[in-house]
């Protein structure tokens, strides 16, 4: 009897895991979703990894690795891409695993790598698991300041609220607080209801409308080379600070860029509040889709193109650029390669337009 039983745990070592990856086998399945679909560097975000097991054998052991893209990171302070965890799942019963990450950088959070490898609990033999991904998570530019204040006063950009002012000029809303906003601004009836700062925002009918065009484009032919990641980010944020800028003024934003922009593959053009370009900037990418002279001609020809423009790209001014002021239009071209000489020269030249 005794001879029997080393003999017995062998064969019952050998059938375990077989029976185990039989009994699981197309059973198991799991998913990926996030709580958001949009965060701003530094705000944190639920990735939740859903692990389902239909079979009627228990999971002993279950070990999920979490691989986030450069956008994303496990600590609010430093770049942490790897996650693991170990679990076990009853039979016929589901886990729901929460991983919380914290947007890092700019950009469209993709792909987010979810592996998870199953195996019996003696580790003699493991399943993976595929995951499908039900996330779509992307970051908005960081907020900032403004790069350089160009001294643009449109006439009826108002900060006062008062029933004796004319028509022109009146509260058109509040808004929660954001970075940049003057203290004086800040409605503290509002505030106090809410139970959070907000400020005041105005609007007149003598508030001009604007262009704001950015560019991927690095290199002539644009298609021959991409554009620096860390330098498309520093776009990014100022066309942000910019957009946010004339909101606050009252102007409204045409804003128009030919990067690559989530499924978009043409240049696109589109009339946006602050937080619309946010949002398209969270899903744009350094790559450019047409030439830069080619959709400025388009916004030359097209009708609502307001007459004020502010182009910012890594290229120095184009001569198409230089010749718009023969259609009208007022264009003031920021290169975050030039220099500051250059940038105030183009600060005094926006001055003058601005009281033409």
């Amino acid at each position: 009897m005794w001879l029997w039983l080393p003999l017995l745990i062998v064969m019952a070592l050998w059938l375990w895991p077989r029976a185990f990856d039989r009994a699981v086998s197309g059973r198991v399945e799991g998913f990926l979703t996030a709580s958001r679909a949009e965060v701003d560097p530094g705000d944190e975000v639920s990735l939740c990894v859903t692990l389902v097991n239909r079979s009627w054998m228990p999971i002993p052991s279950a070990e999920i690795e979490l691989e986030l893209p450069p956008q994303l990171s496990f600590h609010r302070d430093e770049a942490v891409r790897l996650g693991h965890m170990t679990l076990s799942v009853l039979p016929r019963r589901q886990a729901d695993i929460a991983f919380t990450v914290y947007g890092w950088r700019r950009g469209p959070a993709t792909p987010i790598q979810a592996s998870v490898s199953i195996s019996e609990g003696l580790g003699l033999m493991s399943t993976h698991v595929a995951i499908a991904n039900r996330a779509s998570l992307a970051v908005r530019p960081r907020a900032t300041r403004l790069k350089h204040r160009f001294p643009l006063s449109p006439n009826g950009w108002m900060t006062r609220e008062s029933r004796t002012l004319p028509d022109e000029t009146a509260l058109r809303s509040v808004r929660p607080y954001a970075y940049g906003d003057p203290v004086r601004h800040i409605h503290w009836r509002a505030s106090a209801r809410l139970g959070q700062l907000m400020v005041k925002e105005f609007f007149s009918t003598q508030a001009p409308d604007w262009t704001l065009v950015l560019s991927a484009q690095a290199t002539e032919p644009y298609w021959s080379g991409a554009l620096h990641a860390d330098a498309f980010d520093a776009l990014c944020e100022q066309a942000l600070a910019i957009a946010r800028w004339l909101a606050r003024g009252g102007g409204r934003v045409c804003f128009a860029t030919n990067a690559a922009c989530g499924n978009r593959q043409r240049a696109t053009i589109a009339w946006l509040s602050a937080e619309g370009v946010a949002s398209l900037l969270a899903h744009a990418q350094p790559i450019a889709t047409c030439d830069l002279d080619a959709l400025l001609k388009g916004l030359v020809r097209s009708s609502s193109s307001p007459r004020h423009w502010i182009v910012l790209s890594p290229l120095r001014q184009s001569a198409q650029a230089a010749r718009m002021a023969q259609f009208g239009i007022h264009v003031v071209w920021m290169s975050m390669s030039s220099s500051e000489e250059e940038d105030r020269a183009i600060a005094m030249e926006a001055s003058n337009h601005a009281t033409h």
